[in-house]
C-alpha cells in the first residue's frame, strides 16, 4: 500500500530500510523491501545541475518484489538525504501543484488513545488534552493507512522536535500521568516515596499498552517489551530524569498558559541567520504559512539534531528562531 523510511539502532549506529504497510485481511502489517545501510545517500546520483536519480538497484530490487514505485514516492522515502538546494526546488514546485486528493477527507479509521495523545502534544505542545476527543478526524489523518511499524517510526522522527526538557511532560501526558507530575522530581538524590509511586504508576502503564493486543495488531508478539517502547523506558529513567531542571509549579504554570502568547517586544529574529538555518530566503520564510514553516523545520531539525550528527548549538538556534516566527505568523 505504501513504502516509508525505516529506522533501526544496531550496535549505536542508526541503520535505515525501505519498509511497506500492506493489508492483510482487517490487518494492516509490514514488511522489509530493501536494506539501505547506514547511509541512504549513497543511493542518490547526481548527474549535475539540479538533476538527480535514485540508484538503480532500489527500483530494480523493489520491481523483483512487485512494486513500481513513483518519482514521488522515492522522493518521499529520500527526502532529508536529499541535497538542500533540491529540497528547496521541490517544495516550491509542490506549493504551486499541490492538488486535493478526492476522498481523503472522508475515510474513517479508529485511532488508539496512546496515538492521539502523542500527535496532539507534538502538535500543540500542551499537556491539556481535555478537548482530544472532540477534535475532527482529519487532525489525525497523518496516522491514516498506516501499519503499527509505520506508526512507530512516524513518532520516532516527530519527536526529534521535543527539547530534552519537554521529555518528561510529554511522557506524563502520552501515558496519562499529567495528574502525578508535580509529585515528579528530576535531579532528585535518592528519590523518594513521592517519585517511586510515579514511577511505579509510569511502568504500569507502559505494560498495560506492551500488553494491548489491539495496539499491536499486525505485528509479532512476544514476552519481552516491545522494542518500540523501549525508547520511552530509558528516555524516562536515563535521560529525562537527568537532563530535565526542576522547574517550580508556578513557573509550569505560567510557561503553560503563555506558550502560544506574543513573544516579548524586546526579541528580535536574526534574518541572516534565520536564511541561513532554513536554508532559503528571508521572504519566503515571512510568506509561508505556518503548516509549510513547520514541515520546513521539521526537515532542518532532523538534518540538525545531534542525534542524526548535528550540532547542538545550530539545533537550539533553528528551534528559537521558528518558534519566535511562529507565534508571530500565528498572531497574524
Amino acid at each position: 500500500m505504501t513504502m516509508y523510511l525505516a529506522r533501526e539502532n544496531i550496535r549505536n549506529q542508526t541503520h535505515y530500510s525501505i519498509r511497506e504497510t500492506y493489508r492483510e485481511g482487517d490487518c494492516l502489517k509490514s514488511r522489509d523491501l530493501f536494506h539501505l545501510g547506514r547511509d541512504p545517500s549513497k543511493f542518490i546520483i547526481y548527474p549535475g545541475g539540479k538533476g538527480y536519480y535514485f540508484d538503480e538497484v532500489v527500483e530494480k530490487a523493489l520491481e523483483h518484489q512487485g512494486l513500481n514505485p513513483t518519482q514521488d514516492e522515492l522522493d518521499n522515502i529520500f527526502w532529508e538525504f536529499l541535497d538542500p538546494e533540491i529540497q528547496r526546488v521541490i517544495h516550491g514546485f509542490e506549493q504551486h501543484t499541490k492538488k486535493h486528493i478526492p476522498g481523503s477527507h472522508t475515510a474513517k479509521q479508529k485511532y488508539h488513545l496512546f496515538d492521539k495523545r502523542r500527535i496532539h502534544f507534538l502538535r500543540f505542545g500542551s499537556m491539556d488534552q481535555q478537548q482530544l476527543h472532540g477534535l475532527p478526524d482529519n487532525f489525525f489523518q497523518a496516522l491514516l493507512g498506516k501499519s503499527r511499524d509505520e506508526l512507530e517510526q512516524y513518532f520516532m522522527k516527530e519527536e526529534h522536535i521535543l527539547h530534552p526538557g519537554e521529555w518528561v511532560r510529554y511522557l506524563f501526558a502520552i501515558f496519562g500521568l499529567k495528574r502525578h507530575l508535580l509529585q515528579f522530581r528530576p535531579n532528585q538524590t535518592g528519590g523518594g516515596p513521592a517519585q517511586e509511586r510515579v514511577d511505579n504508576l509510569f511502568i504500569d502503564a507502559v505494560c498495560d499498552l506492551n500488553n494491548d493486543d489491539t495496539f499491536w495488531a499486525g505485528m509479532t508478539m512476544s514476552d519481552d517489551l516491545q522494542g518500540y517502547l523501549r525508547r520511552y523506558v530509558i528516555f524516562y529513567f536515563d535521560q529525562a530524569v537527568q537532563k530535565a531542571a526542576p522547574i517550580p509549579r508556578y513557573l509550569h504554570e505560567f510557561m503553560n498558559r503563555h506558550r502560544t502568547y506574543q513573544p516579548p517586544k524586546k526579541v528580535r529574529l536574526n534574518m541572516a541567520e534565520a536564511s541561513r538555518l532554513f536554508e532559503t530566503t528571508w521572504k519566503h520564510l515571512h510568506q509561508m504559512d505556518s503548516d509549510t514553516f513547520t514541515k520546513l523545520y521539521r526537515r532542518q531539525a532532523l538534518k540538525h539534531h545531534p542525534d542524526q550528527g548535528g550540532r547542538q548549538e545550530l539545533f537550539v538556534k533553528l528551534t528559537k528562531l521558528y518558534e519566535n516566527l511562529l507565534k508571530k505568523k500565528d498572531r497574524k
